[in-house]
């Protein structure tokens, strides 16, 4: 099984592949989403949450492809992210799987808006 889905894994690394799947499911095939316009993120999530005694455990997943669309952009977001999981059989799971590497994306842009407001309220207090 591991074999089926790590060739799956690669073969939906193709950007017109990835574009593909998406137009066919949420498009009924039109070509809406263009694989030019696709830009590869990091599958990496890693968050801190805190358990018992508010110690931070580590969590650290892999989703197998994840892609944003640069159909809506600005210098600090991305407007749709598109995150594709290959699976050869049944896993009853896989939504809680998805929820979890959702949120932790979440997470991730969140932290990393909070720095960015950090940094200019830091930059306008050095200006005062």
């Amino acid at each position: 099984m591991a074999d089926k889905d790590a060739i799956t894994k690669q073969y939906m690394k193709d950007a017109k592949i990835f574009a593909d799947a998406f137009n066919f499911l949420l498009y009924d095939g039109k070509n809406v989403i263009c694989p030019s316009r696709l830009r590869t993120m990091d599958t990496a999530e890693i968050v801190l949450p805190f358990g018992e005694g508010q110690t931070a455990s580590p969590v650290q997943k892999y989703r197998d492809n994840l892609k944003y669309l640069a159909a809506m952009e600005d210098e600090t977001a991305a407007y749709a992210i598109l995150g594709l999981e290959g699976q050869s059989d049944i896993h009853y799971a896989m939504p809680v799987r998805d929820m979890l590497y959702d949120a932790m994306q979440y997470a991730k842009q969140v932290e990393k808006a909070a720095k960015s407001h950090r940094g200019a309220a830091k930059a306008k207090a050095e200006k005062s």
